[in-house]
């Protein structure tokens, strides 16, 4: 079973009506009690009830003034221009001859019966038409922003053939361009902790020279004091011979 369509989306209209009567001021809530959007219970159909075996049968002015005297849901022309075939008719809650509380609005043009929307239906429409105008919006504005990335940074994507080889020949650049600057700053970083080695090396160098040097001079002197010992030893024995 398929469900009703809600009630402000309705369109109401009986040709045949409206050939057999026309449609004036005062027969336009007779045409409108033919509609779906018609109550039942309202108080003009208790009042149509009454007159209809009473005559002679109320005129419009003296259903307004029934109505006036009576409590529950009725209806009222709200507004009339029979020269625009327009008519306004009010759903109300009469609760007292002065005080009378909207309930819906219908509107009679030409032929056609339609219900007003609510407030919150009229609002609710345009909040999504205006978020779904914004979505795409940016949905549009997304496609020409750059994109980011941290390894590569920002990068264009534009929509024709020939943009878009240059675009993938400038992101090849960028690529070479920071896999170079990678490549130099991993180079710094490893000299500089390569230095405390490299340092430590040099002092070694440089204390196995000096320890080298050391060696040598000792070795000199020694042979200087061997051959000194050895000129001593002769000069005794060849005076010894002497004596």
């Amino acid at each position: 079973m398929s469900e009703q369509p809600a009630a402000d989306e309705l369109q109401w209209r009986a040709p045949e009506w409206i050939q057999m009567f026309g449609l004036r001021t005062d027969n336009v809530l007779e045409y409108f009690a033919q509609s779906p959007f018609y109550d039942r219970s309202s108080n003009n159909q208790v009042l149509k009830m009454q007159s209809q075996f009473n005559a002679p049968v109320l005129q419009p002015q003296e259903v307004v003034q029934a109505l006036s005297t009576m409590r529950g849901i009725e209806f009222a022309i709200a507004m009339a221009q029979p020269a625009s075939a327009l008519w306004i008719i009010r759903k109300q809650n009469r609760i007292s001859p002065n005080e009378a509380v909207p309930l819906a609005t219908y509107f009679v043009i030409n032929e056609n019966i339609y219900m007003a929307p609510s407030v919150y239906s009229i609002v609710s429409s345009r909040m999504l038409a205006g978020i779904r105008g914004l979505r795409e919006a940016l949905v549009l504005a997304a496609d020409k922003l750059p994109k980011f990335a941290p390894t590569l940074g920002y990068s264009y994507y534009p929509n024709t053939q020939e943009d878009e080889q240059n675009a993938k020949e400038r992101l090849q650049e960028q690529m070479m361009a920071r896999a170079l600057a990678n490549a130099r700053q991993f180079e710094t970083e490893q000299e500089y902790l390569d230095m405390p080695k490299k340092e430590a090396q040099a002092q070694q160098t440089q204390l196995h020279g000096l320890q080298k040097a050391t060696g040598q001079t000792g070795v000199q002197a020694g042979e200087k004091h061997d051959s000194g010992v050895v000129a001593t030893a002769a000069t005794k024995r060849r005076r010894k011979k002497e004596k």
